[in-house]
């Protein structure tokens, strides 16, 4: 018997999203749940020639991608050798392990990936590498806080922000029908939260379809980083923080718990 044996975990991203997380949860004989909660829209070309222009312009020191979203936005926009000419004017620097390969499997060229793949290990990495009068630009979301700026602001660095897409609540698919059933029926051991727009978008669904319920008498709630974290608390769900910002880290702190 493996270690998740007769365990149902869920997670708040696509299937397609989910698939590694759902191969660590398989491979530990239990049953992952992609629960999606986000629809990624893209704020149009222009968005993107923005971007690109500024890049040209502007001569940044760095260029910062918080998510793969983010990366897939831009190059499902504007031809991919537009994009790499760009960006070779500046060092890119990729949130987290998962946003590299995005950026990789394009041909982009990464200089750093903070140790915290989050805003706040950006601003860590970057107070380390006399950041004083540089300059950055970071394409992202406009559901995005502003803790990166300000922290980045304060350090002295000049930056620059670009809105590529936006997100939005998805509606609900036929697989959040049979989640909440196993859910209040207590069969899901834990749920994963993999960003702050997931949690909204989780109790937006919710409560459309008409939960009542306290979550975390359900089942383990885990969140990926400090920014899903402080969504969990402001609607008082205690929760479990990953060490690690990814969803290996998710994963292996799910099987620990449960």
């Amino acid at each position: 018997m493996t270690g998740l044996e007769n365990k149902i975990l869920a997670i708040t991203r696509t299937e397609q999203d989910a698939e590694e997380f759902t191969r660590l949860v398989v491979e530990q004989g239990g049953r992952s749940i992609a629960l999606p909660t986000i629809e990624v829209v893209p704020r149009g070309q222009g968005a993107a020639t923005e971007f690109i222009e500024l890049l040209r312009k502007e001569k940044h020191d760095y260029c910062a991608f918080m998510s793969v979203q983010a990366v897939s936005v831009l190059f499902g926009q504007l031809s991919r050798g537009e994009i790499l000419h760009a960006l070779d004017s500046t060092k890119v620097i990729a949130v987290g392990p998962k946003t590299r390969a995005g950026l990789e499997k394009y041909g982009v060229k990464v200089s750093h990936v903070p140790a915290k793949f989050s805003s706040v290990g950006l601003a860590e990495m970057l107070a380390g590498m006399q950041p004083s009068g540089k300059r950055i630009i970071i394409p992202r979301s406009d559901a995005a806080g502003e803790y990166a700026v300000n922290a980045l602001t304060a350090l002295g660095i000049d930056v620059q922000e670009v809105l590529l897409y936006s997100v939005r609540t998805s509606p609900p698919s036929p697989v959040w029908h049979e989640f909440l059933l196993l859910l209040l029926g207590r069969k899901v051991s834990a749920i994963v939260f993999t960003s702050a727009s997931s949690v909204r978008s989780f109790f937006e669904i919710s409560d459309r379809l008409k939960v009542v319920a306290q979550l975390d008498a359900l089942a383990k709630v885990i969140s990926i980083g400090p920014f899903t974290s402080r969504e969990l608390k402001k609607r008082n769900i205690p929760y479990h923080e990953t060490d690690e910002h990814t969803v290996e880290g998710a994963f292996e702190l799910a099987r620990r718990l449960v």
